[in-house]
């Protein structure tokens, strides 16, 4: 039973160290995404019919959230449909 008040503290201690670090991460990556996401979001849009060609390289990298990004993406309608099934198909 000691064992298992040892790990749960120190998991408490361990989170307890990377609350800030994560909130700090978060209002930094935040304020970039609402300083940028205008110039971002013209660049996407001008794609135009290479998007899937360039959806389906970027598809290609694993773990890497493309696909979380290119749902959010199409949601707001800047992407398209193909450039949508190409991140996914890849």
């Amino acid at each position: 039973m000691e064992l298992v008040w040892d790990i749960l503290l120190d998991a408490v201690k361990d989170t307890l160290l990377l609350v800030p670090f994560l909130l700090a991460t978060y209002l930094v990556m935040e304020w970039l995404e609402h300083k940028t996401s205008d110039s971002i979001r013209d660049s996407i849009g001008t794609a135009g019919a290479s998007g899937p060609i360039i959806g389906g390289f970027l598809g290609i990298v694993p773990q890497c959230g493309f696909s979380a990004a290119t749902a959010t993406l199409y949601s707001a309608r800047v992407v398209t449909l193909g450039t949508l099934i190409a991140v996914f198909l890849s």
